[in-house]
């Protein structure tokens, strides 16, 4: 996972800790970091790139993803995902997401995620390209992609 500054993040959300979340060890279940992170990817697409607004429009798989656990979430914190496209290839792209919570007034890194999508198509259950106009617009919101 590259290098990161919060700032650097196109999109952020919060969302409060439930009981739901905890486990026997009374913090969040580490199986929770990835509805997190699904909401997270979720607001995303529809609040920036204004797509997978219906169940219908969903064309992406989840390939992979890989967390690294910093700290335990507790009951009662409120978490705030940070989520940004890192890479964006020819049929797959990279989110990256900081998770961190709020202790005593500072922001604390509680877990850093890497998940790649791929696209496909439902009819045939084959990858394909990202689409041109969802490829714009990615790259439109995420400009540090043409660098690289």
């Amino acid at each position: 996972m590259s290098e990161y500054q919060l700032s650097d993040y196109s999109h952020s959300l919060s969302i409060k800790v439930r009981f739901m979340d905890i486990d026997a060890l009374q913090h969040v279940n580490n199986a929770r970091y990835l509805n997190f992170l699904e909401e997270a990817r979720i607001s995303y697409s529809q609040q920036l790139l204004n797509t997978y607004n219906s169940i219908q429009e969903l064309n992406i798989l989840v390939a992979r993803v890989e967390i690294d656990f910093m700290r335990p979430i507790l009951f009662g914190e409120e978490v705030q995902i940070y989520t940004r496209i890192a890479k964006l290839g020819n049929k797959s792209f990279v989110f990256e997401s900081i998770i961190t919570t709020n202790a005593n007034g500072d922001e604390n890194i509680a877990a850093k995620a890497s998940q790649t999508l791929v696209a496909f198509d439902p009819k045939t259950g084959k990858t394909v390209s990202i689409n041109d106009n969802l490829r714009a617009k990615i790259i439109k919101l995420e400009p540090q992609l043409e660098r690289k």
